[in-house]
């Protein structure tokens, strides 16, 4: 017994809901958080696949002060979205991008003595300065803080660094804010803004916040923690489904495999829905046989391996042709987070979000404000 969905049924083979009213409550939340403390939305990497114009206006509206991003075409593409709040490039600069950086009023980073140098032969360029306190990533040396900062003299705007850690080792974290409170107190930066505190330092590690919080992921209703963690036991709503549908449903016979390499085979008469979605769309190889879909609010099993553009679900004989299909996100009384779908993928949340597929997944926007 094999059925198929007619073409033009649907609007297209897998879509991303993406929920601005939750991303609002997030943002309200965290300001929360921060205790006074202003707010930098981080909305890099396409707003970690949600959609970065889109994400930033609402963010915006609903109480961020400013925004961050990596590349100066990705603050480009907010100014022309017609997006005003100051806008911080985290990332060091090559010498022929700055003028860019400078025509779309973006604020740059300087991370080194030598970026220093390239930022200040470029008039007109608000920059904030990098201090490398233990992440060992980007940054200015503490001991060379003081010859940047009169490289960058009064175009300098903003003092931050990162943290490697602060979802996981505390004392590392005291240790690097020890470092960087060290170093704001050695330089007399004077009325810049101070920076520090990611997602998982502006929940959890109040000492951090300053002037300044700069939450990413949290911003999306994704934990901190990257591969566990509960989002809603912080306050967070999830902000993105990803969804399908049936597209066909066939009986297996014991011993009948399914997908490349017959990884599964039935060990008793089984209900298989094949739903075109696969790793193209960003739904990880890696989940092959073990993740789990939601499909009339239950949870039913991947069969076998996730191809390119279809993987398979077991289900029961009441699963009809054209049926949602969510891979990430809420159905009926289930769940299917980002944490889950990271940690049996062998990676975090947020690669999960940021791997989503804008030429195959289109993505809709709703906007349910509430408290």
């Amino acid at each position: 017994m094999d059925s198929a969905v007619s073409p033009g049924l649907l609007r297209s083979r897998t879509w991303a809901e993406v929920d601005l009213g939750a991303l609002c409550h997030n943002v309200r939340v965290l300001k929360r958080r921060g205790a006074g403390a202003r707010l930098m939305a981080v909305v890099k990497a396409d707003a970690y696949g949600h959609g970065a114009v889109p994400v930033a206006r609402a963010a915006v509206e609903a109480g961020a002060d400013s925004l961050a991003v990596v590349t100066v075409e990705e603050g480009a593409e907010l100014r022309g979205a017609g997006l005003a709040v100051p806008i911080l490039v985290f990332t060091d600069l090559s010498a022929d991008r700055l003028p860019l950086a400078r025509q779309h009023r973006l604020a740059v980073t300087a991370h080194s003595i030598q970026s220093a140098r390239r930022i200040a032969a470029t008039r007109g360029l608000e920059t904030h300065l990098k201090v490398n306190t233990g992440m060992n990533r980007w940054g200015v040396e503490p001991s060379e803080v003081g010859e940047a900062r009169r490289i960058l003299g009064p175009r300098l705007a903003g003092v931050y660094t990162h943290f490697a850690s602060a979802d996981s080792d505390e004392e590392t974290t005291r240790r690097q804010i020890r470092v960087f409170e060290d170093v704001l107190a050695a330089n007399p930066f004077g009325d810049v803004l101070v920076h520090a505190a990611n997602s998982a330092a502006t929940l959890w590690h109040p000492r951090a916040r300053y002037d300044c919080v700069r939450p990413g992921v949290a911003l999306y209703g994704l934990h901190p923690a990257g591969d566990r963690g509960d989002p809603e036991e912080e306050g967070l709503r999830p902000a993105m489904a990803l969804k399908s549908y049936v597209g066909g449903v066939r009986h297996l016979a014991p011993g009948d495999g399914v997908s490349y390499g017959l990884t599964f085979r039935a060990e008793a008469p089984t209900f298989a829905a094949t739903v075109p979605v696969g790793y193209a769309e960003g739904y990880r190889r890696a989940l092959s046989g073990r993740a789990e879909a939601l499909i009339g609010g239950k949870r039913r099993p991947l069969l076998g391996r996730v191809t390119m553009d279809a993987s398979v679900f077991g289900v029961d004989e009441s699963v009809e042709v054209g049926e949602e299909v969510v891979l990430l996100g809420g159905q009926g009384d289930e769940r299917v987070g980002a944490e889950e779908l990271g940690s049996l993928a062998g990676t975090i949340n947020y690669e999960i979000t940021t791997g989503v597929n804008p030429r195959r997944v289109e993505r809709s926007y709703e906007d349910v404000r509430g408290p």
